[in-house]
């Protein structure tokens, strides 16, 4: 037992009981003592027994007495023949168990508290669209309502326990609301699943597709499936009206899933449509619009020596809507070229095509208006020549190195000067010498052979030095004579054979078209003029050191010319020595030009143009130098996981030929791996826009086995789209969702800029099934934020249209951009077939403190959750007191002498 008081100040009245007693010892009457002490007892236990009443004492006694409420889900989708089960199952459980109080709750749409069990066959109840609002609507489960109303069920002070007899399908409110205020009531809720009222095999639970959908674009259409039992469904797909899947499915028993992959073929509102049917004859749909912004724009840029369009014209066969320029196109207007578009692919674009005004309105375009950039690499985008430290290098993910380790090389020119380099050609040549000693540094090996019927040495292989000397005799050089190519590989060998360089390596320029192999040695012979000689005295090389540069006199004899040029160049090949041929000419011999690279195990190279020549030999000496182009075959590893990268097998995927090398920024993500884990394919976001690289290249020099692999235009397709803004727009995100019989509009308003919009008045106006129409006010709910609700009417096949309204901060472009939205309601959500919600029921029986599927015995067990009877004490003392005040009233007044015992006269 325990005694509490409801206030404690009206103790303060025990202290008037003194002042009691004074004013009875002044009393001066005719009164004997002994009548005014009796009096001024009752008075002050009186007194005392009022002070306790106004406190109000209450005994509180700890029961184990159960109130128990029965809360029964009487919707549609519960089965009727249970309905009656469970009216016989509690009726049973209160005759054995007898509860200290029980009482009763039915509930649908809304919920109804009876006293008695067999009030609930009296219950009224009607079917959608009827017109009795008090009766319960069968069409609706409302959980949330039947908890709510069962609490009101409950005697206080008693052990309380709501036994929950539903499917637990919610179609309106939400009984989680409800949770905190059954946990602070000491509720214990012991839920029974009820079954459903649906028998059929299989049922749709939903489908889903993301947001951002664009004409000509594959989306994945995810239909989830429910099944009682393993069975076979047919499901078809309709689009706008056409059948676009029709697919016969195996279904385990429980959940499953289906993919299908859909093309929407035209813009805006596009009705999807999923019909199921059972083996059993079970048919039922679900429909969906889905707005569908315009194709994807992307702004393709790309460099090289001669534009090749393969990335462009895949783009453009999967759906993609390419607008192509060169850089130089590019560079000259930019702000205009960006207008419109969604992303923008630069491939291998030179970077000093790309100057600061370019930069900064692709930094706008990614940062402010969320735009994607994809930027592919080749061989214009390494070292410091490339973009290493620039600005376009700050948007994406990587970092290039501006140059690997530093190596020791010795290079070998062989410069074909015969009768047909006369002319441009030979001038050609010579910047091609000129550019690939400006490549060099100080401590690497130059020698530039000339050749004709016989080698001379233009410049003898020493260290680069100053380069002042070498270029002056570069530039001397003239043409003449025939062409000799045997001769001229076999001085090459000799200048390098016995070098200790690391690297060792030859590029022959020539058209091919060559004497064929000697048979005998060249006989020795000094190369050279008087202008090399001095320079070589200048350098301080002595008389005995010019004959050994300058001069053939190894005693070895050259292969013999049945070896042909093959033997040579793999006997160059076992010295280390490496051979990369460059062919000119309008007819070069390029089976013996690329049959001494192959065997040289070097690169083939094929001047279209004259003009070519340069930087031919520039890629070369690049690669050499050892910079950060790397030209190796490799085979890319998936290391991420991303929309780009879905459906796509990298297993087996044709090998990329080289990449550059790159380190990954801290906060980007890669998605493919080149060799020795360098990234290949990463991606960040900047601001509201993405940016993405690829690090090899795309098109016929790197990939050129990618050229004709199927996940070749599929890969670059999901690159792009994953990296462009979403459809329609990034300023406005309008849609409308569906919960219960309400319509929730919400849309969010973005600045160019990504700040919110806030103060705006948007108005839609909805259109129901049945012709009416009506205007509703969006109110701001968030920074940048706004929505509404609608009440939905009955379900009908026709669809709610809702449309934005031009108004205050909304104009007539912003609306059409922006689109309308189409939402379905074809039936209640109660007449769908689904399964009990278990998960629901379980969670909260466990919350309570009760159980899920109890036995009847545990539903009434004696627990720690006995209440507390509380009696109230002050009726009881209120009677006292007044009892005492009529007693003193009794002895003040009688006249009983045995009260006064001897009469005192005056």
């Amino acid at each position: 037992m325990q005694l509490g008081f409801a206030t404690w100040w009206p103790l303060w009245l025990v202290w008037a009981v003194p002042l009691i007693w004074w004013l009875a010892r002044r009393n001066r009457g005719a009164v004997s003592r002994r009548r005014i002490a009796l009096a001024a007892v009752l008075r002050s236990l009186a007194l005392m027994f009022v002070a306790l009443a106004l406190a109000g004492p209450t005994l509180y006694t700890r029961t184990h007495a159960i109130s128990v409420v029965y809360a029964l889900d009487i919707s549609r989708s519960v089965a009727p023949s249970f309905l009656r089960t469970a009216l016989d199952w509690m009726r049973e459980a209160n005759a054995r168990y007898r509860p200290a109080h029980s009482s009763y709750v039915v509930f649908a749409d809304h919920a109804e508290l009876l006293k008695n069990l067999d009030d609930i066959q009296s219950v009224a109840v009607r079917q959608a669209g009827e017109s009795d609002g008090t009766a319960l609507d069968q069409s609706a489960t409302d959980i949330e309502q039947g908890v709510a109303t069962a609490v009101f069920g409950f005697l206080p002070g008693y052990a309380k326990r709501l036994v929950l007899i539903t499917d637990g399908n919610q179609t309106q409110g939400d009984v989680w609301r409800e949770l905190p205020r059954l946990q602070s009531e000491r509720v214990r809720v012991f839920a029974l699943p009820a079954p459903t009222g649906f028998v059929t095999s299989a049922w749709i639970d939903g489908f889903e597709m993301r947001e951002g959908v664009r004409q000509q674009q594959p989306v994945a259409l995810r239909v989830r499936l429910f099944a009682s039992a393993a069975t076979q469904v047919r499901l078809q797909i309709a689009v706008a009206g056409d059948v676009v899947a029709d697919r016969n499915v195996r279904l385990n028993s429980g959940e499953s899933e289906v993919l299908f992959e859909l093309v929407f073929k035209r813009a805006g509102a596009n009705l999807v449509l999923v019909r199921l049917a059972t083996v059993e004859g079970h048919a039922e749909s679900r429909a969906q619009s889905v707005w569908v912004g315009p194709r994807l724009k992307l702004l393709y840029v790309e460099g090289g020596r001669a534009p090749a369009r393969y990335l462009s014209d895949v783009l453009a066969l999967q759906g993609i809507e390419v607008k192509s320029m060169t850089p130089e196109q590019f560079a000259e207007e930019p702000a205009p070229a960006l207008r419109g578009v969604d992303a923008v692919l630069l491939s291998d674009v030179p970077a000093d095509r790309l100057d600061d005004d370019v930069t900064r309105h692709l930094e706008a375009f990614v940062r402010d208006f969320g735009g994607g950039l994809i930027f592919v690499a080749g061989e214009n985008t390494y070292g410091k020549a490339g973009f290493s430290g620039g600005g376009v290098e700050r948007l994406l993910p990587v970092k290039f190195e501006a140059r690997r380790k530093r190596k020791e090389l010795d290079l070998v020119l062989l410069i074909d000067r015969s009768y047909s380099m006369h002319g441009r050609k030979l001038e050609l040549a010579k910047s091609a010498a000129l550019a690939t000693l400006d490549l060099m540094e100080e401590q690497h090996r130059l020698a530039v052979v000339a050749f004709d019927s016989q080698p001379h040495d233009v410049v003898p292989l020493a260290e680069v030095g100053s380069k002042r000397r070498a270029e002056d005799f570069i530039s001397s050089m003239t043409s003449a004579g025939r062409t000799d190519i045997y001769n001229a590989l076999w001085r090459a060998r000799e200048l390098l054979k016995d070098s200790h360089a690391k690297t060792k390596h030859v590029i022959l320029l020539s058209d091919g078209e060559t004497a064929p192999p000697p048979n005998a040695r060249p006989a020795p012979q000094r190369s050279g003029n008087r202008e090399m000689l001095e320079m070589l005295h200048s350098m301080g090389y002595g008389h005995g050191a010019i004959d050994k540069l300058l001069t053939d006199d190894n005693p070895a004899h050259p292969p013999s010319a049945t070896g042909g040029f093959e033997d040579l160049v793999a006997d160059m090949a076992a010295a280390n020595i490496t051979l990369s041929t460059v062919a000119i000419g309008d007819k070069p011999n390029l089976t013996l030009m690329n049959g001494l690279a192959q065997w040289g195990n070097g690169k083939s190279y094929v001047a279209q143009r004259d003009s070519e020549i340069p930087a031919l030999f520039v890629t070369e000496a690049r690669r050499l130098l050892g910079e950060s182009l790397i030209e190796e075959p490799f085979r890319p590893i998936a290391k991420g996981r991303s929309e780009a990268l879905a459906g796509i097998d990298f297993e087996s995927a044709p090998q990329l030929k080289g990449f550059v090398a790159a380190k990954a920024k801290r906060f980007s993500e890669v998605l493919l791996q080149a060799k020795q884990e360098q990234p290949l394919l990463a991606e960040t976001r900047y601001g509201l826009g993405k940016t993405v690289a690829f690090l090899s290249d795309a098109k016929n020099r790197w990939a050129v086995d990618w050229l004709a692999w199927p996940g070749y235009g599929k890969l670059w397709a999901q690159v792009v789209r994953d990296a462009a803004r979403g459809a329609a727009t990034q300023e406005f995100a309008w849609q409308v969702t569906r919960h219960g019989r309400e319509g929730w509009l919400k849309l969010t308003a973005l600045s160019p800029e990504g700040a919110f919009r806030n103060d705006l008045w948007p108005n839609a106006r909805v259109l129901r099934p049945s012709g009416e129409s009506a205007v509703v006010v969006l109110r701001q709910s968030a920074p940048g934020t706004y929505s509404a609700r609608v009440a939905l009417d009955a379900p009908s096949a026709a669809p709610y249209r809702f449309e934005l309204l031009p108004g205050p901060g909304l104009s007539s472009l912003e609306i059409a951009r922006i689109g309308a939205r189409a939402l379905y309601y074809p039936q209640s959500d109660e007449f769908v077939a689904r399964p009990a919600d278990v998960a629901t029921l379980k969670a909260l029986s466990e919350r309570t403190g009760g159980k899920f599927a109890p036995k009847t015995d545990e539903i009434f067990a004696r627990s720690s959750d006995g209440g507390m009877l509380a009696t109230p004490l002050w009726p009881a003392l209120a009677a006292a007191a007044l009892l005492l005040f009529l007693l003193d009233i009794a002895v003040r007044r009688a006249p009983w002498s045995i009260l006064d015992g001897a009469a005192v006269r005056r």
